[in-house]
């Protein structure tokens, strides 16, 4: 079996959509390495993301020949089409905005992922308008279109009105580097490489005010605990320096408050599992649903604000907050009782075995055999 694999999004941005294709790409070639992945992609280039994913024997790349003028119209046209044909491929899998038009009436077996169905993420509502018509042609050609959990396939069905039969659920894995084991001889080292404070909570992501930090920040004030800091993993922003820093001020946490630009890939599993907890303060975005899987399976307790999404990801192993001082009360709770504390990442350990790339992979190839049954059957 060859699966074409849409790359655009994949390859030259870091979003959510490249993450989620990221982590498919590796499960299949690692679970299935004797089928091929080929990802297609206009843009002539690389870069360190699209490089890793060549240690796997079984990804390919492909590029619209150099003399062809118009390298976008080749990605959304037909060109598509009949590179995916004449490279053999079976099954192409697109995701978000990345099914070109030029499949709608082929026949082609084609599978549709939808990260962020209703495109909350884009930049402006004329993006947003512009990707969900997309997506709504889109769903009336492609054979399976899937959701990354419950909540979004609802969301699906209603909006883009699917037929329910043709919309699955195929949870993301989590990334893994989780499952790397640390000598303990390394968290001292990686305390005084990045100046990390005894006892901490992580936050890593952006510093914006969609990511509800200012709650993070008044749970911590509120915290039994006086000792515990909080430790923000990410890139400062306007909104970091103007508003963060003064609310540390006004809240006096400001000594209890450590940001860190950048952690090494090689440290991050360490920093994750030397926290006390990790903090996930908004669940609504599926970027941040990867983030409560990944903290689970490398062994850290998590603490989010309360959704459906985080809910059905989480399961019963995590702490779940409506508002700052809820959540405080039941994360002094457990990070006071170090047996809660230990039992509760344990238990978040075993809810990871859901997500793992084996069973990610057994899915989704699956689904890629299911449409393959069916253009046969109504070819034939």
């Amino acid at each position: 079996m060859v699966v074409g694999y849409s790359g655009r999004k994949i390859i030259m941005e870091n979003n959510d959509t490249s993450y989620y294709g990221r982590i498919l790409i590796k499960a299949l070639a690692t679970h299935y390495p004797n089928n091929y992945y080929i990802l297609y992609s206009p843009q002539n280039e690389h870069n360190k993301r699209m490089t890793a994913l060549f240690n796997e024997d079984s990804v390919r790349i492909k590029f619209p020949r150099s003399h062809i003028h118009s390298k976008e119209r080749w990605y959304t046209g037909n060109g598509i089409v009949k590179a995916a044909k004449a490279h053999g491929v079976n099954t192409f899998h697109g995701i978000d905005d990345a099914v070109p038009v030029g499949f709608n009436g082929s026949n082609f077996p084609t599978v549709f992922t939808m990260t962020d169905p209703l495109y909350k993420s884009a930049n402006g509502w004329i993006t947003r308008m512009l990707l969900q018509r997309r997506a709504r042609k889109a769903c009336k050609f492609v054979k399976r279109v899937i959701a990354l959990n419950e909540v979004d396939r609802q969301t699906i069905i209603d909006h883009y009105h699917v037929n329910p039969d043709n919309v699955d659920v195929v949870y993301p894995c989590f990334f893994e580097g989780c499952d790397e084991s640390v000598p303990e001889n390394m968290f001292e080292i990686l305390r005084q490489k990045y100046h990390l404070p005894e006892r901490y909570i992580l936050y890593k992501g952006r510093f914006e005010e969609e990511d509800n930090l200012i709650e993070t920040m008044k749970l911590l004030h509120e915290l039994h605990n006086r000792k515990i800091s909080i430790v923000l993993l990410g890139y400062r922003t306007d909104y970091f320096d103007k508003v963060l820093k003064e609310k540390a001020h006004d809240l006096h946490i400001f000594h209890r408050f450590k940001q860190v630009d950048k952690v090494h890939q090689a440290d991050l599993t360490a920093v994750v599992k030397m926290a006390q907890a990790v903090i996930i303060p908004n669940t609504d975005r599926m970027r941040d649903n990867y983030k409560l899987i990944n903290a689970q399976r490398t062994g850290t307790l998590v603490i989010c604000k309360d959704s459906a999404k985080a809910r059905e990801f989480g399961g019963d192993a995590a702490i779940y907050y409506n508002d700052f001082r809820e959540g405080a009360e039941l994360a002094s709770e457990v990070l006071d009782d170090e047996n809660k504390r230990n039992a509760m990442i344990q238990a978040g350990h075993a809810n990871s075995e859901r997500f793992t790339g084996k069973i990610l992979a057994d899915e989704m190839i699956h689904i890629y055999r299911s449409v393959l049954t069916h253009r046969r059957l109504f070819t034939e």
